[in-house]
């Protein structure tokens, strides 16, 4: 896999998949719950919030662009979408 895909991020990145099923939990509850990653400020837009809680799916992207005490953190039910809004600091 080509780097070039994820922003930059001089410290660390996580590329995760469904944490919500960790908790046996929906997309849903995850985000009435205040779930890290699922909060409505990490979505990419709304739309893909609408989609994760339609199909249960969430792809979160959390990075540290230079020092690791500060981060971002973007969330959304479509891979594709989820890095194209990382690369253009969404």
């Amino acid at each position: 896999m080509d780097a070039a895909i994820f922003p930059h991020h001089g410290s660390s990145l996580k590329l995760i998949h469904n944490d919500h099923r960790s908790c046996h939990i929906t997309v849903a509850q995850a985000a009435e719950r205040g779930h890290p990653g699922y909060e409505d400020e990490h979505w990419v837009s709304q739309e893909q919030k609408t989609k994760a809680v339609e199909t249960d799916e969430c792809w979160t992207l959390q990075w540290c662009p230079d020092v690791a005490a500060s981060y971002h953190t973007l969330s959304a039910a479509d891979l594709d979408a989820l890095l194209a809004a990382a690369k253009t600091g969404n």
